[in-house]
């Protein structure tokens, strides 16, 4: 019996679900860095990510992983808005005399994440068309089949070991 388990789970695909989410975020981090694709701006040294942080990111790679996450967290929700975004990645900011609340994060980091990851082919923009084929509105990024393979294959490799 054992066997036949081990034989069925064998053949099962591995998805970016079945791997710690840190693990695959640093190692997808590191794909978009040697990919050459992902284009580092100028202004990513010195730019806090939002306004309920102090500093600026001490890691010069800051980017990659934030690119990262914003890929791994739509090829979990499959679609999300830049609103969505900026929730998921904001925190809660502290004031002197009042209490603590959650801020949105920074819009500009996460939509220039999106733009890269966009010219890269893994996501994509999701748009509501009419009867006449025009576009009435867009509701957001989604995960292209190009993005969940290169995502999937990357989780296949950390799962290996």
């Amino acid at each position: 019996m054992e066997e036949e388990l081990r034989f069925i789970n064998s053949h099962k695909g591995v998805t970016v679900k079945d791997v710690a989410a840190d693990e695959f975020i640093k190692t997808f981090a590191a794909f978009l860095k040697k990919s050459g694709k992902f284009k580092i701006p100028e202004w990513s040294s010195y730019v806090k990510t939002g306004c309920h942080k102090v500093l600026a990111p001490f890691d010069p790679d800051w980017l990659y992983v934030r690119a990262a996450a914003v890929a791994r967290y739509l090829y979990i929700r499959r679609r999300a808005g830049m609103k969505l975004l900026r929730n998921h990645f904001g925190g809660r900011k502290r004031g002197d005399l009042h209490r603590e609340h959650h801020v949105l994060t920074g819009g500009k980091c996460i939509r220039y994440c999106l733009q890269q990851l966009a010219k890269m082919e893994l996501i994509g923009i999701v748009q509501v068309r009419g009867d006449d084929d025009k576009v009435i509105s867009t509701q957001g990024r989604q995960i292209t089949n190009k993005g969940i393979r290169d995502m999937d294959r990357i989780a296949r490799q950390i799962k290996r070991g």
